[in-house]
């Protein structure tokens, strides 16, 4: 019944509303999707900043944000737990979610608006569903769209010139990690799903295992992806396993070595000076400035680090050649979230609609 559902206010290729609704429907709350490209008259006259989902739960309390409404959501139904019980695993799948989170929203919608392919596909269906609230035809919705989100891809540090950058230095390297560690186990942490693997979902059901040209790329480098993807889009006859007995098993620390080649550098200069070059293998680089929300997603990080560092810790991330982004920034720390009620953040990401 709807009245007993979350209603979800967003759009089914959006990267973040997957990440939310994936997590719903693995733990078998009840939603209704509202298609919504975030500027509802309604939501933003309740004081939404915009950056969709935007969620009423049903008690008629609206709240945003994913990683703070899916921390709340499990006070509310904690079983199973999707956040591993191990210190050193929990704060590993932290960074791997602030990753999916801030940085490969990046190619995902530089890879939707800059290649012909993707755009006719994805983007049409995104300008279809935006007709619901909407007099414009499908067409008019979708020109109107892409020419949006085209206009805000620099701010990102993505241009019609480095896409392609993007996609051969940080996307397909990328998933060829994940790839490899996905063939060991079917999901980040063991036999169950954590927070970063509803991040990853969101992104790649949304746009890297639904855009057409993404797909054959995913399909080339790492079908193990793929799998998991499938494995949460239709998760009703999951069996919750347990967490993996290897808290760093190699594959994994792969995967952080990977986050450590452009995402860690680039975000720990730009949280200090305010912006930091992404330098491509070629030579080239892209000055990418940070953001408010940027900062504080940063400092809740490092206050996570400094509520479970332990040696244990420490000597996984020195394997994986990123301790150095955590260690020598915790004076940077504040404070952690605390998510009981529902949250409604004063800073939400000032992602364009079709996120």
């Amino acid at each position: 019944m709807p009245n007993a559902s979350y209603r979800v206010y967003g759009m089914t290729q959006s990267y973040f509303t997957r990440k939310l609704t994936g997590y719903l429907d693995y733990k078998g709350i009840p939603w209704v999707l509202r298609r919504s490209g975030g500027m509802d008259p309604g939501l933003m006259a309740a004081g939404f900043p915009g950056g969709i989902p935007a969620v009423y739960t049903p008690e008629s309390e609206l709240m945003w944000d994913t990683t703070s409404m899916i921390h709340h959501l499990e006070h509310r139904f904690p079983e199973p737990s999707i956040f591993p019980a191990d210190s050193t695993s929990r704060f590993l799948d932290y960074i791997i979610e602030d990753f999916s989170d801030e940085w490969l929203y990046r190619p995902a919608v530089g890879t939707r608006w800059s290649f012909d392919e993707n755009a006719a596909v994805a983007g049409y269906e995104l300008g279809r569903d935006l007709t619901l609230q909407t007099p414009l035809s499908c067409d008019q919705a979708h020109m109107m769209v892409g020419a949006h989100v085209r206009s805000t891809l620099p701010s990102l540090g993505v241009t019609a010139e480095n896409i392609q950058l993007w996609v051969d230095d940080v996307l397909r390297p990328w998933q060829r990690a994940l790839g490899r560690h996905l063939e060991v186990q079917p999901f980040l942490f063991g036999a169950r799903p954590s927070l970063a693997d509803f991040a990853l979902f969101g992104g790649n059901v949304a746009h890297f295992i639904n855009d057409p040209l993404c797909r054959r790329w995913t399909d080339e480098d790492a079908p193990a992806v793929v799998r998991h993807t499938h494995r949460l889009l239709e998760p009703e006859e999951k069996a919750v396993g347990e967490w993996s007995s290897d808290d760093a098993p190699t594959t994994l620390i792969g995967v952080l070595t990977e986050i450590g080649r452009h995402y860690l550098p680039w975000v720990s200069r730009a949280c200090v000076d305010g912006e930091a070059d992404l330098i491509f293998s070629d030579g080239s680089r892209v000055t990418i400035r940070s953001t408010d929300f940027l900062r504080n997603a940063r400092a809740a990080l490092l206050a996570r680090y400094r509520a479970l560092r332990t040696n244990k810790l420490d000597a996984a991330l020195q394997r994986a050649g990123i301790l150095s982004f955590f260690a020598d920034y915790i004076d940077l720390a504040g404070a952690i979230p605390d998510d009981r009620n529902p949250p409604r953040p004063e800073l939400n990401r000032g992602f364009a609609p079709s996120e």
